[in-house]
């Protein structure tokens, strides 16, 4: 019925009980059990859902009690024709209820297959942005205007983990900003009737992630082995949050995950210290993309990909520090990651925006990383050094880095390429066809075997039909219908790509790890 989408029982179970009494209430007489019954049915209704959260029951439930209300009118029920115009109507209402819970169900995401739970903890990791400042990668935004120092700055995050403690139900969007959440993913990407209508992902609040806050890092099953880490950057209009389901996965193989939260506005909302939010900015779109000024367009997306990368270069600072000194935000739910993790093994994963963003990253320090995985990156935003490091031959490059600068940066640069890293590149069937991302070049270096190292394990990958979205966690989120009929979803079941997705990151790291465990 659902198409594959997994519907939460209890809720549901909930909406079915909630209809059924409804329609007790419709075709019975008025009496002291069908007043108990309505009140209940509509009260429950309210405080466990408000107006909005499962507004197919509480949408029609308002002119439902409107009619019920005239059935208790006696003057009103004493034409035989009125009386008989109320029944058909209530009815009516509650198929369309029935008929919008079946069309629009809360869902949950898929299960995460592991060897360990996960925790988590949403934090500001303190980072110093001195340099980004000094290179001009983060002139004009946030952390330059800051009434804060650059040294005193921080990046807002989310770090899911291996633990031995046990899994509980972790709300999916972060209750302060859910509503908020909702209303901008609809504005962003919804098309331009429903663009207002929020509350039609309001279902999305009652999603939850298997996972544990604030728990113990897990020590790992292979005797002494520490966590590996890696960094995970979201794609335009998205955050930590919607790629849960690939970061669940990958601490449930033993991985300490950080998810980054964009400040260049390219994030539909980050939730700073002081709770205020930073908003997504869709000037680039409206001003420069819809009014087919596309030179000028990358070129803004690659100052923003400049800004993306200086927050993930100093968040893995950070986080790689972490296992020599704790920070004041784990100090205070008394979690440790000390002498727990693996900071020579780091990977960089993102999806779109962010998979463009972790290959320049890598590009930028090829030194501080094992593996890069790029989910459908788009290439085109990297930066032109960045482009060039990835897509020039050996040779090519070679000839590029002969009158090279010789920054600190630049002479790491020059000492090794991003294809001295693994690199796993994934794409959907949709941007393979299209040739989006730089497919054709980057499948033709692989099969010239200039992706990567010699011997290594780089792989370039295309899920079929699967759509660009399926590598974030809304294909799952939303109603199968609907995605498939607005583009979002391709011919698969979406929990399917997902799985497929994480399987081949999860064997990709695998396959890496083997290789460079050989060579130490």
């Amino acid at each position: 019925m659902w198409g594959g989408l997994r519907p939460i029982k209890s809720r549901l179970t909930f909406d079915c009980l909630t209809i059924t009494s409804l329609l007790y209430c419709a075709i019975t007489s008025t009496n002291p059990s069908n007043n108990a019954v309505l009140v209940l049915a509509c009260l429950t209704t309210i405080t466990t859902a408000g107006l909005t959260s499962r507004w197919t029951i509480s949408f029609p439930l308002l002119p439902f009690l409107f009619l019920q209300c005239l059935r208790r009118i006696e003057w009103v029920v004493s034409w035989s024709w009125a009386g008989i115009l109320i029944g058909a109507l209530s009815i009516i209402l509650l198929v369309i209820s029935a008929a919008l819970t079946v069309l629009f169900p809360a869902v949950e995401l898929g299960p995460i297959r592991g060897k360990y739970n996960v925790g988590v903890i949403d934090l500001h990791l303190p980072v110093d942005f001195t340099e980004g400042v000094r290179r001009g990668s983060l002139l004009g935004t946030q952390h330059q205007d800051s009434h804060d120092e650059p040294s005193n700055a921080y990046v807002t995050a989310r770090l899911l983990y291996p633990t031995h403690e046990k899994a509980e139900n972790f709300p999916y969007l972060d209750p302060q900003s859910a509503t908020l959440i909702c209303s901008l993913l609809m504005k962003a990407g919804a098309p331009k009737p429903i663009k207002s209508f929020g509350w039609i992902l309001h279902t999305w609040r009652f999603t939850t992630i298997r996972a544990k806050r604030n728990a113990q890092p897990a020590s790992l099953e292979s005797g002494d082995r520490k966590i590996p880490l890696a960094v995970y950057s979201h794609g335009l209009t998205g955050n930590a949050t919607i790629y849960s389901y690939q970061a669940l996965n990958l601490a449930a193989q033993g991985l300490a995950v950080l998810m980054v939260d964009h400040t260049d506005l390219s994030a539909i909302a980050v939730r700073r210290k002081d709770s205020s939010h930073l908003l997504y900015d869709s000037s680039l779109v409206t001003d420069l993309h819809m009014n087919g000024k596309e030179e000028e367009y990358d070129q803004k997306r690659r100052a923003q990909t400049e800004h993306r990368v200086e927050e993930v270069l100093a968040a893995l600072k950070v986080f790689k520090s972490l296992n020599r000194r704790n920070i004041p935000d784990l100090d205070s739910v008394g979690v440790s990651f000390v002498d727990k993790l693996d900071v020579s093994d780091v990977t960089m994963i993102g999806h779109s925006f962010g998979g463009c963003t972790v290959l320049a990253a890598a590009a930028q320090r090829p030194d501080l990383v094992s593996a890069v995985v790029a989910h459908e990156p788009v290439v085109k935003w990297m930066p032109d050094t960045a482009q060039q490091s990835l897509l020039l031959s050996e040779k090519e490059e070679a000839e590029e880095k002969k009158d090279g600068p010789s920054s600190d940066d630049e002479q790491n640069f020059l000492k090794k390429s991003i294809h001295d890293v693994n690199m796993l590149f994934l794409y959907s069937e949709e941007w393979a066809t299209k040739g989006w991302g730089a497919y054709q070049e980057v499948k033709s270096m692989h099969e010239r075997q200039e992706l990567g190292p010699t011997n290594g394990t780089s792989e370039v990958g295309v899920i079929r039909k699967a759509n660009h979205q399926e590598f974030s966690d809304t294909c799952m989120l939303t109603p199968l219908w609907l995605a498939r009929a607005t583009g979002l979803t391709g011919e698969r079941n979406p929990h399917e790509t997902a799985e497929e997705i994480a399987c081949r990151t999860v064997q990709f790291l695998e396959a890496t790890r083997g290789i460079n465990s050989t060579k130490q």
